[in-house]
């Protein structure tokens, strides 16, 4: 059995006081964060840039924390950490898009994921060709399928926020690929 961790050695009383909620009664579950990330590099996502601008400046980052909500309307889910620059302009501006990276593009999921020394910013959009969709966002031509989205409602969540969105433009070439993913803590393809 290994040794026992911190909570294990907590009186009932003092452990309740630690993961009692705002709302008495209302108890929290307390999880290791650094065991929670390890759990979570077992999830393999779709790598996809999220991009936007607000008054002419351009921001994007790269994110596996993407899913459909409905098709019926088209709607999607997008979680952004607060502390990003996107995150600003995405807010800002109330629009985004989502650019679903095929497994060639590698290189502009590390660009817009902080990877390459002294690439941030603009910069970031110097690789791929990028175009202003209908809603004047830049997505990225060449990817899997780009989303163009218009936010409908901001949820606050710990260090992000989730982003619901309203589709307003799916772009989907004409060539089928493979997906760019995320697992293990590293870039992966499908076999």
């Amino acid at each position: 059995m290994g040794s026992p961790s911190p909570l294990q050695s907590l009186a009932p009383r003092q452990l309740r006081q630690l993961v009692e909620a705002d709302e008495p009664g209302c108890l929290t579950s307390y999880i290791d964060p650094p065991k929670f990330r390890a759990g979570m590099r077992h999830l393999a996502g779709a790598c996809s840039v999220i991009a936007s601008c607000s008054v002419g400046r351009r921001a994007g980052l790269t994110a596996t924390a993407v899913c459909s909500v409905s098709a019926e309307p088209a709607q999607l889910l997008v979680c952004v950490n607060r502390s990003v620059r996107a995150h600003e302009i995405i807010a800002q501006s109330g629009l985004l898009s989502v650019n679903v990276l095929s497994e060639a593009q590698e290189n502009i999921a590390k660009r817009f994921a902080g990877m390459v020394i002294d690439v941030a910013g603009e910069d970031r959009f110097a690789n791929g060709d990028w175009r202003d969709g209908k809603l004047g966002i830049p997505m990225l031509d060449g990817s899997l399928v780009s989303f163009g989205c218009r936010v409908k409602d901001v949820i606050p969540a710990a260090t992000h926020t989730v982003f619901l969105c309203e589709v307003v433009e799916v772009v989907v070439p004409a060539e089928d690929g493979k997906p760019l993913l995320y697992f293990g803590g590293s870039f992966a393809r499908i076999v």
